[in-house]
């Protein structure tokens, strides 16, 4: 009888209207999880952006149309070592190597993506990025390796989808240091990495490397991998 079906129909909604505000729910949560963070230099700052989504790289407007931005005065970036710490994958857009150096060099990330916004070629510059697993560089369109990836590590921890979302910093993350060369980033060759385990003392075993002295861990040893 159609007065006993109703209720039936009734609920039936409502089940469905419970599962869709769940669904919703969840979907909010992944998207939250996999914010990756875009950061930059503008107006003699830093922008540290929050992006749900990708940004075409070099947007400076839409990045901070779409993505939760805010700004980091230059005079207080800290010395010490590492200087960020990032926990999602990282994303810098930058223009000459100075810049880059500052808003890479030392820090701790394990998933990288470096995007050149300027067509003046860049120097030879050697920066140091600890506990680097997977490093993606973006060149100008017209250079001949415009687009390159390079896998340093497979080791994901106990995370088995391959997410850098969960990264600590621990003693193993700061004792793993990848020096890149920023004429890298201008396209002109491949990327390769060497790496090199148990480094007792960085200036011994790689007297021209920079920055053999700025960490200091006691009993400890590194791995080195240079990325050329």
């Amino acid at each position: 009888m159609p007065g006993t079906k109703m209720p039936a129909l009734i609920h039936s909604c409502y089940i469905l209207l419970l599962a869709s505000l769940a669904l919703s729910n969840i979907c909010s949560i992944v998207r939250a999880q996999q914010n990756s963070t875009l950061i930059f230099a503008a107006e003699n700052n830093i922008r540290n952006c929050s992006c749900s989504t990708d940004i075409p790289d070099c947007d400076y407007n839409l990045a901070q149309l779409m993505c939760s931005c805010k700004t980091v005065l230059l005079h207080t970036v800290r010395q010490a070592v590492p200087r960020f710490r990032y926990t999602s994958g990282l994303t810098v857009w930058f223009k000459d190597a100075s810049t880059l150096g500052l808003l890479v060099n030392f820090t701790l990330v394990h998933d990288l993506k470096l995007s050149r916004c300027e067509s003046t070629p860049l120097p030879t510059t050697y920066l140091a990025i600890l506990g680097l697993r997977r490093l993606r560089v973006q060149s100008l369109s017209d250079a001949l390796f415009a687009q390159q990836s390079l896998v340093i590590s497979n080791d994901l921890g106990s995370n088995p989808k391959g997410s850098y979302a969960a990264l600590s910093v621990d003693t193993k993350a700061l004792l793993a240091i990848a020096y890149l060369d920023t004429a890298l980033c201008n396209g002109n060759s491949s990327l390769k990495s060497y790496s090199v385990e148990n480094v007792s003392n960085i200036g011994t075993h790689f007297p021209n490397l920079p920055y053999s002295n700025a960490l200091a861990v006691s009993n400890k040893t590194y791995t080195v991998t240079l990325i050329y």
